[in-house]
């Protein structure tokens, strides 16, 4: 009885407060969750029904009291605050993981670890004015948090890649147009559509060639594998300087160089094969870097290259410079750029047009009245329909096209799963006028009906995730030392929880999948390194990436022509009763002979071929 009126005089004279008994008991409840949690799969209440009461009792109170007496003891609420907070993360993840991409669940969750945060970084509670981080510290920790999100995602998209789970569209038009730009220097294909076509006839990408001397080394499709993982990880750098550049403390500004790394979206749309959107973040980044640092020179290059990614790029570019002139940085600098990449964007338009190809008015084609109306059309009905537009953006799409795929929502869920881990600060910026910098967000994303540039498993977030996370910077840079670190801490527990329950299940499914059939997988790939260079081939779109270096090669599904009498027919087996599978045996007919199985993979040649 001594022992504990000592416990409890030495508790008051630390300051130990009811919120701190609170946040003890939440701890030690927590802690029995996460045990009961272990043999739980949450599919049905009888887990709880046959679960006996009094172990979780005992947990909860023992756990309590451990937390409790550990901060008695040390005499700080740091032992409770980092334990209560990690603590509910580990649960959170838990949860999450076991309702993959069940974005609303994850936003319950949310506000809970947003609560733990308030409490754990309240009066310091974490400690964390006491950790003095150096320039090379911090530098250091972006380092290595941005080498194992490189070595992470590389692995996994490598894993995907060797189960041949990439598929033609979007990765095996670009390992065949590599190939064509390594031997010829021309961005040449034949996958994208089915007849032998410049890439740049459908979409102007000249940053490519800045990839080129990096694949002459390491000539395979890993490399575009890893060097997109790699790209989008040193926007973590950039991120680092910007809040450097704003004013924040060295300690934010490492931790939201690892945020960034952590938004979900950055790995998650990585698993999506290869894309030259995923460059955009890093180079946006590094564009804003240079004009908070006012170093012209290389903002101008940097926006350049953002220009050279794509020819819808210049949306970037130009919220870049609209932002810059409502905040009056180099406003004479700001107009000229905003004037040259509108004139650029012209130029790419006509370059598509001299390569066969016409831009993609399609994405918009909801806003034009006629099929044949272009993007002068969409402007000129939104400004006059505005009510339209509304419609448009805030009740999502719905259309012939993708009627099954899409619901109303869905474009409010992509919102949340992009401000949600940045606790929407990026829209609570002091001035209003510089919302403008999301405007890429309206225009790319909520605007048009095409559903990938809606969803966060596809390309389409890279360039509006970058801008997002500059706002969520300056919104910081805006607000006092306690504010700021209670917004990091819960940015960075939000977005393990977020960027968990999209890339966990996808990442156990392809490492699954290797590891039961890594001998057919091994087995399929050599196989196909023996067709040779110069047949034509028809493979199923799955096996395509893996036949990179054929000169002409054609996909299954087909989707721009008829199927053709090519040297080879090479079937994937995975998906054999398939409608696609049916029409490449009818396109074969009788004029094929079987010339092996292996695995999964069926190889057919033309009778009386002797290539």
């Amino acid at each position: 009885m001594k022992l504990f009126s000592k416990a409890v005089e030495r508790a008051r004279s630390m300051g130990f407060s009811g919120a701190d008994l609170f946040a003890s008991f939440a701890a030690g409840f927590i802690s029995a969750s996460i045990v009961f949690a272990a043999g739980a799969d949450f599919q049905s209440i009888r887990d709880a029904a046959n679960y006996p009461l009094w172990i979780s009792v005992v947990l909860t109170l023992v756990s309590a009291l451990f937390f409790a007496a550990a901060t008695v003891l040390s005499k700080s609420r740091a032992v409770l605050s980092w334990s209560l907070l990690a603590l509910a993360t580990v649960f959170s993840v838990m949860l999450a993981t076991r309702r993959a991409g069940d974005i609303f669940f994850c936003i319950g969750l949310s506000c809970v670890l947003v609560l733990c945060a308030k409490y754990a970084t309240e009066n310091d509670g974490l400690c964390l004015s006491k950790i003095k981080l150096s320039e090379r510290a911090s530098l250091v920790i972006t380092a290595v948090a941005a080498a194992v999100f490189t070595a992470a995602v590389f692995a996994l998209t490598a894993v995907k890649y060797k189960s041949f789970y990439h598929s033609a569209f979007d990765f095996g038009i670009f390992c065949q147009m590599f190939d064509s730009m390594a031997e010829t220097g021309l961005p040449l294909t034949t996958v994208e559509r089915s007849r032998l076509l410049s890439h740049f006839a459908v979409h102007f990408s000249p940053f490519f060639y800045l990839l080129l001397p990096g694949y002459l080394i390491w000539k395979s499709p890993l490399f575009l594998l890893f060097s997109q993982a790699l790209g989008v990880a040193l926007g973590a750098f950039a991120v680092r300087r910007i809040c450097k550049a704003a004013g924040l403390s060295t300690g934010i500004s490492t931790a939201m160089s690892v945020v960034y790394l952590l938004f979900p979206t950055m790995a998650n749309g990585c698993f999506y094969d290869f894309h030259e959107n995923k460059f955009l973040s890093v180079l946006i980044l590094w564009a804003v870097v240079f004009v908070l640092e006012k170093k012209l020179l290389p903002a101008g290059i940097f926006m350049f290259l953002i220009l050279t990614v794509k020819e819808d790029a210049f949306i970037y570019v130009l919220a870049i410079c609209l932002w810059m002139i409502v905040t009056k940085r180099n406003r004479a600098f700001a107009f000229s750029v905003a004037a040259a990449s509108l004139l650029w964007f012209f130029f790419a338009c006509c370059m598509i047009q001299l390569s066969g190809g016409e831009i993609m008015n399609s994405r918009f084609g909801n806003y034009s009245a006629d099929s044949a109306g272009g993007l002068w059309d969409a402007v000129r009905n939104c400004f006059v329909d505005i009510g339209y537009l509304f419609k448009e953006v805030f009740s999502g799409a719905d259309t012939e096209a993708f009627r099954e795929l899409t619901y109303s929502g869905q474009k409010l869920e992509f919102v949340l799963w992009t401000a949600v881990p940045l606790l929407f600060t990026p829209f609570l910026r002091k001035r209003p006028s510089e919302l403008i910098l999301l405007l890429p967000l309206l225009v790319v994303n909520l605007m048009p009906t095409w559903l990938y540039q809606y969803n966060v498993d596809f390309q389409y977030t890279y360039g509006t995730a970058a801008l997002l996370i500059i706002s969520a910077c300056l919104f910081l840079a805006e607000r006092g030392e306690s504010v700021r670190r209670a917004c990091v801490v819960s940015m960075v527990c939000i977005s393990i929880v977020f960027l968990l329950t999209l890339v966990s299940s996808k990442a156990t499914y392809y490492v699954d999948a290797y590891e039961k059939m890594q001998k057919d997988y091994d087995s399929a790939a050599e196989a196909l390194c023996d067709i040779p260079e110069d047949a034509s081939v028809t493979a199923y779109g799955y096996l395509v990436p893996h036949l990179w270096y054929v000169d002409d090669l054609h996909t299954c599904p087909e989707y721009y022509a008829e199927y053709e009498k090519t040297d080879y027919y090479i079937i994937d087996t995975r998906y054999e009763y398939d409608g696609h599978t049916s029409k490449m045996r009818v396109a074969m007919g009788d004029d094929y002979e079987l010339l092996e199985t292996v695995g999964f993979i069926r190889i057919y040649r033309l009778k009386g071929y002797n290539g």
